[in-house]
């Protein structure tokens, strides 16, 4: 009789083994068309047991959901009036060959499907040390994956999804823990495992609905069940495949343990070139102080003898203008004494009939003239109070230009002088390309970047 194991339950104290056995639609659903439950005792068990060593089969262990073809009696249970089978033996090579079958099927429809590389193709994280661990709690897997990883110096974070590995809930229960974690952001890889056991113990890992869920996940899955001689289909569509969980743990370990050589590595060869880089940039900008204060001081002359020239300028505007305003008053004290005395004279024959007329007249006249000195003296004021603000605008102007010519006033400004490899001044951005150290020179101290992009 062929069909295929349901609901297998091995009885603790009497050791007897009970299934039922069913036989599926030929359209490949879960549903079936018929169903008889089944006795294996545990005498006729240890027996058949026996019988498998002259086989080369050291194990060969009786699970949910593998097809068998076994040989078995017709008997009434009495007790709840059914009848059932009671089973002398299995062949194992019927059910090793049914195995292989479903293998090849899997294969098949993986490779039709392109899904057998999908998820070898994506990206490793590294260093890889979020881990979600698809496994039963407290097994002997999960010991011998959490001692190593935990044994380590490196800080792993571990999500567990716990899940029965063995059994009729196997597949749905591993499927639901590869789409848990796959929507955790917190998890980087996704990692199964399982510890060792008969070849029929690992038949759902060549399930089409396994292989396909690891397929298709949108994170590096890595397997370790245990299996020593064959590689399971989930083994063939996984990222990567170890034979034992303890082999994953110390891939992990020895993933991160070279990430870390190489970063110690990376910082002493760092730290030396920072130390010549920080040398040659240091010599450089002594040169460029040097450099500056000469030109600092160049300039500060320029300006200084603008400035001399600029001052003397004025005071000969100056000088010339106050002696043009001294003869033009020395002129009209000339000619209010000329006038004055040939006034005083043209009145003199007529001071007796109108002296009161004269002083009246004379003191309007000395108005007049005073009205005309007090106005020139005023615009002679003003026009040299107008020539040297002019000048001293200018020269104003001279000392603000100097001022900002210093490199101190420029970085106070929080301007920066950015400084490439070998201490030249960038003056654009394709002076530099990617993963180039370049220097920043602040007012306080410096700054080391290196370049990850930039923009013309």
């Amino acid at each position: 009789m062929v069909g295929e194991i349901h609901g297998l339950k091995v009885h603790a104290k009497s050791g007897h083994v009970y299934f039922d056995l069913v036989e599926k639609a030929s359209s490949g659903s879960d549903q079936y068309i018929a169903k008889v439950s089944c006795a294996f005792f545990k005498g006729s068990l240890v027996s058949w047991q026996r019988s498998l060593a002259p086989l080369g089969l050291k194990r060969f262990e009786l699970t949910t959901g593998i097809e068998v073809k076994l040989k078995a009696r017709v008997d009434l249970f009495v007790k709840e009036g059914r009848y059932q089978l009671i089973v002398s033996e299995i062949d194992p090579t019927y059910t090793l060959g049914a195995i292989a079958r479903q293998r090849a099927r899997t294969i098949e429809e993986l490779k039709s499907r392109g899904l057998l590389e999908k998820n070898k193709a994506l990206a490793f994280v590294m260093p890889p040390l979020n881990i979600g661990l698809i496994t039963s709690r407290g097994s002997a897997a999960y010991q011998d994956f959490t001692s190593i990883i935990l044994k380590s110096a490196y800080a792993f974070r571990i999500t567990l999804f716990d899940a029965h590995m063995q059994g009729e809930n196997t597949v749905r229960e591993v499927i639901r823990g590869i789409r848990t974690l796959e929507q955790d952001p917190g998890v980087d890889t996704i990692v199964i495992i399982r510890g060792g056991g008969a070849r029929t113990d690992l038949f759902c890992f060549d399930d089409l609905a396994i292989c396909t869920a690891v397929a298709e996940c949108t994170k590096p899955v890595m397997t370790g069940i245990g299996h020593e001689i064959d590689l399971s289909v989930a083994d063939m569509v996984a990222h990567t495949h170890f034979v034992t969980p303890t082999d994953v743990a110390r891939f992990f370990v020895t993933q991160t343990d070279a990430i870390w050589g190489f970063l110690e590595d990376a910082s002493k060869v760092l730290s030396r070139a920072a130390g010549k880089l920080l040398q040659k940039s240091s010599e450089r900008i002594g040169e460029l102080g040097t450099r500056l204060a000469f030109l600092t001081q160049r300039r500060t002359a320029q300006a200084h003898t603008s400035l001399g020239i600029a001052a003397s300028s004025m005071l000969r505007k100056g000088s010339g203008l106050v002696a043009f305003h001294e003869k033009l008053l020395v002129r009209i004290f000339s000619d209010l004494a000329r006038r004055v005395t040939s006034e005083t004279r043209a009145q003199e024959s007529l001071l007796g009939r109108a002296g009161l007329a004269l002083r009246m007249k004379s003191s309007a006249v000395t108005d007049s003239l005073r009205q005309d000195l007090d106005s020139r003296h005023a615009f002679m004021l003003r026009d040299i109070s107008h020539r040297m603000g002019k000048d001293l605008l200018a020269l104003d102007s001279l000392e603000r230009e100097l001022d900002l010519m210093k490199p101190e006033e420029t970085l106070r400004r929080g301007y920066s002088i950015t400084l490439d490899e070998r201490g030249k001044a960038l003056r654009g951005s394709e002076q530099v390309r990617a993963e180039d150290r370049i220097t920043s020179v602040l007012l306080r101290g410096r700054v080391y970047s290196v370049v990850y992009g930039k923009e013309s």
